[in-house]
């Protein structure tokens, strides 16, 4: 059976998580024209686009109020309304989002009511304002990415909503996704016949192409407008339980939108379940183009399951991503013996407990973990596989295990931003990418290590099972 650890350390060594701003800036990179200013010192904005840039490849363009040691003591108001006004002046976006900081936060500077005071002053100026709180004391970069959705979904849609007024679209909430996963949904959506909505949408923001003269604003984003009619679609998909589920029944409740909160679409069932919706919600059907994408992807399970099969695998970083990824391992056979997240989100390990059991497997979920306490795990008790960001390349290097690189930041490979590992297309690319670092392991002459433990002379050729009983 599937336990649950709590790590009890006071500090963190080699920690997984990023800083909350960060995820309340690239969901503002989704919305075309809005431009982000960082209430804090210069260092909290540098730090989030340096980690940004690393991994997206693309520059990030961020506003700072630079609070110093008079402003710490006596308070940024006054920096954060001149920086209000320069940006309007300069740059004239379509929206400004102020997201606060650890310092910004401990010395209490009110930032909704310096917002107030600045419309009340200027009222030339329409676009909308909203202030995202983000902390880095209170949750981590996923944490920001969502309070920002929450902030949309309760501020910007149009309330002037007429009894049976619909836009004939459905709001899809990706939450923290690489651009390629956005353009792989999209594809999906589209095969569908579907119209979606996206929030946001960052799939050209920050993978774009390089254009003469260059655009005042990123090309790409869901505009204001479809921000404004996003409370008159037909319903709304989360494909994100902890990043965007809060906002969808947001919609659902004030809106009354229907609200459709989903594991992210990694691997068969969960893929299964996002197309299944989609039917249900409209009675589209399936098209013949996505079952041969379903039929692809079974048949590459089947043709690697004897070299996958039976082996141990440890997974760390984001809560939504590591129960979509729980999912496909287990499809392929492997045991997701370490599943490790930042997080303090005892519902989520409640969750990993019951999911793991359904899948049949037995798991060690570990929350408030670090790189620290998933590698001592390793040496106790190794794995054949390793998943996670890049900071756990030390891990694999000292282990002697392969590392499949996922999440944030990957920072030491280029083009994984544009890659999807949603969909049926996006599975097969990782059935293809884990048996081939199975086998480059292979090649190495370094010998499985589950097939050590177990005495086993080579990979078993156990049936491959799904979690939803389909073939």
């Amino acid at each position: 059976m599937s336990c649950v650890t709590t790590q009890d350390r006071a500090v963190s060594i080699n920690p997984t998580r990023s800083c909350a701003p960060i995820g309340a800036m690239l969901a503002n990179y989704g919305i075309h024209g809005a431009i982000t200013i960082n209430h804090g010192s210069q260092g909290c904005a540098t730090y989030p686009r340096h980690q940004m840039a690393r991994h997206f490849r693309e520059p990030v363009e961020v506003a700072t109020t630079s609070l110093t040691e008079k402003t710490t003591v006596y308070g940024g108001k006054g920096n954060l309304l001149e920086a209000l006004k320069n940006i309007w002046e300069r740059f004239h976006p379509t929206m400004i989002m102020v997201c606060s900081t650890c310092l910004s936060e401990t010395i209490g500077d009110d930032i909704p009511g310096t917002i107030d005071e600045f419309t009340d002053n200027h009222p030339e100026i329409t676009i909308p304002i909203i202030s995202v709180k983000t902390p880095s004391y209170i949750g981590n970069h996923t944490t920001g990415f969502d309070n920002f959705l929450k902030e949309i979904a309760s501020n910007l849609p149009d309330k002037r909503k007429k009894k049976g007024e619909t836009n004939g679209k459905i709001n899809i909430i990706p939450g923290w996704v690489n651009p390629g996963d956005i353009r792989e949904l999209k594809h999906i959506v589209r095969e569908m016949g579907l119209h979606g909505l996206w929030l946001t949408d960052y799939s050209e923001t920050l993978d774009g192409g390089y254009y003469e003269p260059r655009p005042h604003f990123a090309r790409g984003g869901t505009t204001i407008e479809d921000l404004r009619s996003s409370s008159k679609s037909l319903a709304t998909i989360a494909i994100q339980r902890y990043i965007g589920g809060e906002a969808a029944h947001i919609y659902e409740r004030r809106y009354n939108v229907p609200a459709h909160v989903l594991t992210m679409p990694i691997g068969l069932a969960n893929t299964d379940a996002f197309v299944d919706t989609l039917t249900e919600i409209t009675d589209h059907q399936v098209p013949e183009a996505l079952n041969v994408e379903r039929a692809r992807l079974l048949d590459a399970m089947v043709d690697t399951h004897m070299f996958t099969s039976g082996l141990r695998v440890a997974l760390f970083g984001d809560p939504d991503l590591l129960e979509g990824l729980v999912g496909l391992v287990a499809e392929m056979g492997m045991t997701p013996a370490y599943v490790l997240t930042s997080s303090e989100s005892k519902p989520w390990a409640e969750r990993m407990v019951e999911l793991t059991e359904e899948l049949g497997v037995e798991s060690e979920i570990i929350i408030k973990g670090d790189l620290h306490e998933l590698h001592k795990r390793i040496k106790a008790k190794p794995v054949d596989l390793l998943i996670g960001h890049s900071k756990g390349k030390f891990i694999a290097d000292d282990e002697k295990i392969p590392l499949l690189r996922m999440g944030f930041p990957v920072e030491d490979r280029f083009g994984y931003h544009r890659r999807s590992i949603v969909g049926y297309n996006g599975a097969i690319s990782l059935v293809d990418e884990i048996t081939n670092l199975l086998f480059e392991r292979k090649a190495s002459l370094v010998v499985s290590n589950t097939i050590v433990e177990l005495g086993v002379e080579g990979p078993t050729s156990a049936p491959i099972t799904f979690m939803n009983g389909k073939h």
